[in-house]
């Protein structure tokens, strides 16, 4: 899947454009912010107890941003799995004391800052996602570029 996710970027490559490295390609459920050791704790207590199946996510759409700049590919239809999931994980992210996001869940993954607009186009073939688990992500500045590291990791027990 993620070789089928840097194939999509090679395919659509701008000048000046900055492609997300491939180890960096990932779709955020929630965005926490700044969390400190107490809170970080209570995230990860939350997070071991949910109890949210495996599912397959279907990413069949690019679109653009035009205001940040981001090319994208995403979902066109959300998968109740993954809906509910998120919208387990943020009533236990509230219980920790983090603000609910108000806007829609509109699932993506970035494949590019800085990108020049692009028309939406379906994906054919489109690239199936096996989704087996969720991580807790920390991103910085490394060596002037993004760069997302792994702070924790819950598996998603059971199957479709």
């Amino acid at each position: 899947m993620r070789g089928q996710l840097v194939q999509l970027q090679r395919d659509c490559m701008q000048p000046g454009a900055n492609a997300h490295r491939a180890d960096n390609l990932h779709m955020t459920l929630a965005f926490l912010g700044m969390v400190d050791q107490r809170r970080y704790e209570a995230v990860c207590r939350m997070a071991s107890r949910l109890g949210e199946g495996e599912f397959r996510l279907s990413i069949d759409y690019t679109g653009y941003w035009r205001r940040p700049k981001i090319l994208w590919c995403a979902p066109s239809h959300i998968p109740e799995h993954l809906a509910s999931l998120v919208m387990h994980l943020w009533d236990g992210l509230e219980g920790c004391g983090f603000e609910p996001e108000q806007r829609e869940y509109r699932p993506h993954v970035t494949l590019m800052r800085k990108a020049a607009a692009v028309k939406p186009q379906k994906l054919k073939p489109e690239i199936t996602w096996p989704v087996s688990h969720f991580e807790l992500m920390w991103s910085h500045n490394k060596n002037g570029a993004l760069h997302y590291e792994t702070l924790n990791r819950w598996p998603l027990v059971g199957s479709e």
